[in-house]
C-alpha cells in the first residue's frame, strides 16, 4: 500500500491510500496537488496494526 500525503500545517494530510505505486500514480496524475508526496506503507506498519486489531474500513 502507497500513502499520498501533502503537508498541511503541523503535519501531514492524507489524500489517498492506493493498492500499489503505481495506482498511487495515476491517482496523484488525475488530482493535482502541488505538495503531495508518496509514501509505502511498511511491513511493520502492517504488522503492529495487526497487532493493536486495528483494520482498514
Amino acid at each position: 500500500m502507497v500513502r499520498v500525503l501533502q503537508d498541511l500545517g503541523d503535519g501531514p494530510e492524507l489524500l489517498h491510500l492506493a493498492q500499489d505505486r503505481e495506482a498511487a500514480e495515476r491517482w496523484l496524475a488525475s488530482n493535482r496537488y502541488s505538495r503531495a508526496w508518496l509514501e509505502e506503507v511498511t511491513a511493520d506498519e502492517v504488522g503492529a496494526d495487526i497487532v493493536e486489531g486495528r483494520t482498514a474500513a
